[in-house]
C-alpha cells in the first residue's frame, strides 16, 4: 500500500501478467507436488560379496500372484501339485544388471508379492560344506564344479516379499563367502 497525495491510502496494484504468473507457478509447484506423492517408489537393492560390488549379474524379478503362491514358494517340500500351481501362479516380470556399485533397480511396479533372485559367477568354491546353503533371507546354490571359465556358476534366491509401491524397498544381498 501507498500515501496518495491526497492522504488517502493507495492500493498497489498487481498486473494482469504479473497475476497470471503468479497463479501459474502456484499450479506448476501444486502439480509437482501430487506428481511427487503420487509416484511408485522403485524396488532396489544393492549386491555385494566379501565387501566388492557384484558388477556382473543378471538379477530376475517375479510377481507371485497371491499369499496363496507365497506359501507354495516357501515350502520347503512342496508335492509336485504344488510345484505345478506355483509354475502358475509365479511370473517373470523384469530383469536388470547392477551398475558398478553393484546396485540395481526396477521401477514402475505395482503393489504386489515379488521375489528377487540373481545368478552370477563366483571365484573361490564357498566355504559352506554343501553347494546349497543360507545367507540372510537369501538361499544360495552354486555349481560344484566350475564351468568353462574357470568359476562357479551361482544363484542367489530371496524370499517373497510384498511391495506397496509407496514404501521404500531396499533388497539387499551381502555374503561373506
Amino acid at each position: 500500500m501507498a500515501i496518495g497525495s491526497n492522504g488517502f491510502v493507495r492500493e498497489k496494484r498487481m498486473s494482469l501478467a504479473t497475476k497470471r504468473l503468479a497463479l501459474a507457478l502456484l499450479l506448476i509447484s501444486r502439480v509437482g507436488d501430487v506428481a511427487a506423492q503420487g509416484q511408485p517408489t522403485p524396488l532396489r537393492g544393492t549386491l555385494r560379496e566379501k565387501g566388492k560390488p557384484i558388477i556382473e549379474a543378471a538379477v530376475f524379478l517375479q510377481s507371485l500372484e497371491d499369499e496363496h503362491c507365497v506359501k507354495i514358494f516357501a515350502n520347503r517340500k512342496p508335492s509336485r501339485k504344488s510345484e505345478e500351481k506355483l509354475d502358475q501362479c509365479m511370473h517373470d516380470v523384469a530383469t536388470a544388471v547392477p551398475d558398478s556399485h553393484g546396485y540395481y533397480e526396477f521401477t514402475g511396479l505395482k503393489p504386489g508379492w515379488y521375489a528377487v533372485h540373481f545368478l552370477w559367477n563366483i571365484s573361490e568354491k564357498p566355504s559352506q560344506a554343501q553347494s546349497l546353503f543360507k545367507e540372510g533371507h537369501w538361499g544360495i546354490i552354486y555349481a560344484g564344479e566350475k564351468d568353462s571359465t574357470g568359476k562357479y556358476d551361482t544363484m542367489a534366491q530371496d524370499f517373497p516379499f510384498y511391495y506397496s509401491g509407496r514404501d521404500d524397498v531396499a533388497r539387499d544381498f551381502e555374503t561373506q563367502h
